[in-house]
């Protein structure tokens, strides 16, 4: 349900008000809205995209939480889930709220969850929070609670270790083709940067035969084939060990011409035909040829 209230204590001989660091509150509410982010991508089981990704105004609409008000106590801070009319993006298939409220179920299901299910996503997002709040040492525990379900999930010194191992699985290695454009080249280091037609930037390793053909695809388009390491939170390219790199066929003609300009005058002297101009009738009609545009002007007019 929209709007939906979630409850975050902070437990610990440091979490009471007037005690505990106005940053730690910060920290836990920004710390929050990341790991709902990362629940909502998996959620959506899409990976990230660039700044100019079409699903990143409704993560972060979905992620958006809102501050109710702090309990005393141990410091329980107060949010709500966006309350939201419409979806922001249509493609989604899903509305906000119901994204947001999805997000937070993943959420609380990944304390719960076996090793192999949780979203590496989430277990970085999660081990991120811990590490800023300071758990097992400035605070003992974060709980979070809400009326979405009956158990309690625990951030504690033991569930942290848990998503740190979670997040830090192994990166995906695969051969694959990336096709992008080559920027930076160091051929000291036989490295360079290959940003792609989506705008991700991929750093690429090659070896001395390569030299050459990494010279000549320098800010040209090309294919680079190779073992592809990608990002297992964001699906995302990484890294390319190139093997072999190809360049599209020329073209079989001058395709400088294309930016030469030539006169009306030129075309038509090319062509073998006048001119047309303005100041002289565009054709000799008779008066039964004139007459019979007329009449088919009118009836399409009618």
């Amino acid at each position: 349900m929209a709007g939906e209230e979630l409850r975050a204590t902070l437990r610990g001989t440091e979490a009471t008000l007037g005690v505990i660091r106005a940053t730690d509150v910060a920290r836990l509410i920004v710390g929050l809205e990341s790991a709902v982010a990362a629940a909502a991508y998996a959620t959506l089981a899409k990976p990230r995209r660039g700044s100019t990704g079409r699903h990143r105004a409704a993560i972060e609409a979905a992620s958006r939480l809102r501050f109710e008000r702090v309990e005393p106590g141990s410091v329980v801070a107060v949010l709500g889930l966006p309350d939201l009319s419409q979806g922001v993006d249509a493609t989604l298939g899903i509305d906000v709220d119901d994204l947001a409220g999805a997000a937070f179920d993943r959420l609380v299901a990944s304390f719960h969850q076996p090793d192999e299910q949780v979203d590496p996503g989430i277990a970085r997002a999660l081990a991120d929070l811990s590490s800023s709040l300071g758990i097992g040492e400035r605070h003992d525990e974060l709980i979070l609670a809400s009326g979405r379900s009956t158990r309690e999930s625990a951030l504690n010194a033991s569930s942290s270790e848990r998503m740190r191992r979670l997040a830090a699985q192994p990166v995906d290695r695969q051969q694959d083709v990336l096709v992008g454009s080559l920027r930076e080249a160091d051929f000291d280091k036989r490295t360079a940067r290959l940003r792609t037609a989506t705008g991700e930037v991929v750093q690429v390793a090659f070896s001395a035969e390569l030299e050459d053909a990494i010279q000549e695809a320098l800010r040209a388009r090309a294919q680079f084939e190779g073992v592809v390491t990608f990002d297992p939170v964001t699906a995302l390219a990484r890294r390319v060990d190139v093997r072999r790199i190809t360049t599209p066929e020329p073209l079989p003609f001058d395709t400088s011409a294309f930016w030469s300009p030539r006169s009306v005058a030129d075309w038509a002297e090319e062509q073998g035909v006048p001119v047309a101009s303005f100041a002289e009738p565009l054709g000799d009609w008779t008066d039964d040829e004139r007459r019979d545009l007329v009449e088919a002007l009118a009836e399409l007019d009618a």
